[in-house]
């Protein structure tokens, strides 16, 4: 096979494959849920940005979350690209960029195009309904691999020249501020962009480059990144009065949440992060936050704990009920307020803890419940659990049954005007409501569609047989090749950027198994943040080695 592809034929083939999985993944549509919390808080978001009133009045529920997803449907609103396809998009544009980064290094074309399909056709992309709900995780794991992409673009371009280098760096902050606001949990991607980084500048002045252009070059990401949450803060100060990314992580929330974690009581127990017992003791010690006793301990509280049909109130409803509860109270007006108001509770629990009035933990943590020493037993048989999940793809094996990509059998669960306000913004046909709806499809568009659903299900199926198994291999030449390269005094860059892949996987693990043992079991979804990385480390591993090999021949 030669070498080289001409670069209309390589595009071509590239477009194909794209073609190719937006052709399978059609019968896939919105599913339209009455889920305040999640769904349609996106899409209310989105619909607010479209109105041109920012995020919207002020509310619990305003602040909550991180705002780029809604900006992301309110974009592909405004470009009238369907959110489903556009998600799409985004997935191969991240797989694009990936390949594009390693053209200084392969000079085969067609291993990078099938780089391309394998990042293309990875199973989390089209399990369905995953993929068909309103959620962050639709393009969260896509930005990830982007980022990923672009700081190795940027490392392999850093050495050569400033005009080369720039544009990576200016899109690796950009890209980077992006993720920031999409999710709370992305710091666990900063030591790998940091190994990245650190080999790109060191490369870079042992190629000659001046320090001043190398600097300019990798300060400029994060410059840019802070720019970008620089910018929310300010429209949050200018539409809400508080200089914030969201409220989960002001000093205010922080010192009550913090706070509440803090009291000991002896019926503490997992997943259970403020028992009752625990909330009583801070009535007693808290004005402020007594006044949330009737709402937090009455029906709010009943009605979060109805929904899981839980003893009391469980880690992954709590924060819902409190600020609920907050709001019941007469706050969640005006954020000022409401934040002045969570820092009294905080205040007035710490006071009580310094006095030795009620029992207390170190303020270790701000959000996380406590760790507990029976949680030390747990930490290694659950972080193996879950990384095998992980490395497997297998991410749904306990919920649903397994990966796949079928709609039948799925349907929206919410009423028509929430159809109809999910259908306008996403610009997607909305999943029916009844099955007699589904069934007056035409027999050959409804049995078309199960092929293509079926032959997705087979792809999926062999990604997770043959994953795991080059993913241990991959490990191995990763080593191997590693020890090689330090034993001749160098770090060649596939390793290197395996090696930060892998730090990758290993954190959003460590992240995942901290949830599982302290909050909820349910990390399927946020699992799937790692699965674009597992088969971009085998494939990092297969160029490295090809490339060695390809070296050794060129020598002889």
């Amino acid at each position: 096979m030669p070498r080289q592809l001409s670069g209309s034929f390589f595009v071509g083939v590239g477009l194909f494959f794209l073609w190719l999985k937006l052709w399978l993944v059609s019968p896939h549509d919105i599913m339209a849920t009455v889920t305040p919390h999640d769904d349609l808080l996106f899409i209310n978001l989105a619909a607010s940005l479209l109105s041109g009133d920012w995020l919207g009045d002020y509310n619990q529920l305003t602040l909550i979350k991180g705002p780029f997803y809604s900006m992301f449907i309110a974009l592909v609103y405004w470009l009238n690209i369907p959110l489903l396809l556009a998600q799409q998009l985004l997935q191969a544009g991240a797989g694009a960029v990936f390949v594009l980064a390693l053209r200084p290094l392969i000079r085969r074309s067609w291993l990078l195009l099938a780089v391309f399909f394998v990042l293309l056709f990875n199973p989390f992309s089209y399990n369905y309904p995953s993929v068909g709900r309103v959620l962050q995780l639709a393009i969260y794991p896509s930005l990830g691999l982007l980022v990923f992409g672009l700081a190795l673009g940027l490392a392999l371009r850093a050495g050569d020249s400033l005009r080369r280098g720039l544009p990576w760096a200016l899109w690796l902050g950009l890209v980077t501020g992006l993720f920031w606001l999409t999710r709370d949990e992305s710091v666990w991607i900063v030591p790998s962009l940091a190994l990245l980084l650190l080999w790109s500048v060191g490369n870079a002045l042992v190629r000659g480059r001046g320090w001043r252009g190398v600097a300019l070059l990798h300060l400029l990401p994060a410059t840019v990144w802070y720019g970008v949450l620089l910018l929310v803060c300010g429209l949050n100060y200018l539409y809400y009065g508080v200089f914030v990314r969201n409220e989960l992580e002001s000093p205010e929330f922080k010192a009550a949440y913090g706070g509440l974690l803090r009291i000991r009581t002896a019926e503490d127990r997992q997943y259970y992060p403020v028992v009752q017992a625990a909330r009583r003791l801070g009535y007693e010690v808290s004005p402020a936050l007594r006044e949330l006793e009737p709402y937090l301990d009455g029906e709010i509280g009943n009605r979060w704990q109805r929904i899981c049909a839980c003893p009391d109130l469980p880690a992954a409803f709590f924060i819902w009920a409190f600020r609920d509860a907050v709001t019941a109270a007469g706050y969640h007006m005006n954020a000022v307020d409401t934040l002045a108001f969570y820092g009294r509770i905080g205040e007035e629990i710490d006071q009580a803890c310094s006095q030795g009035r009620i029992e207390c933990r170190p303020r270790l943590t701000s959000l996380m419940p406590p760790w507990r020493p029976e949680y030390n037993a747990q930490l290694l048989p659950i972080y193996g659990k879950l990384l095998r999940q992980i490395v497997t793809m297998n991410a749904w094996a306990l919920t649903q049954g397994g990966l796949a990509a079928k709609v039948e059998g799925w349907r929206s669960q919410a009423p028509l005007p929430e159809m109809v306000l999910f259908e306008s913004i996403t610009r997607e046909r909305v999943l029916p409501a009844r099955k007699d709806v589904q069934e007056t499809e035409p027999h050959f568009h409804r049995q078309l569609n199960r092929e293509k659903t079926r032959l997705l299900d087979q792809i999926g199926r062999a990604y997770q047989r043959v994953v795991p198994y080059l993913f241990v291999v991959a490990f191995c030449l990763t080593v191997g090749t590693t020890l090689l390269d330090l034993r001749h005094r160098r770090l060649s860059p596939l390793p290197l950027c395996n090696w930060a892949l892998l730090g990758g996987i290993l954190a959003i693990n460590a992240v995942i198994t901290l949830v599982y043992i302290t909050s909820y079991s349910e990390v399927g979804r946020a699992m799937t943040t790692a699965f674009p990385l597992v088969p971009a480390f085998i494939l990092m591993a297969g160029l490295d080695l090809a490339v060695r090999l390809e070296r050794r021949e060129d020598d002889r």
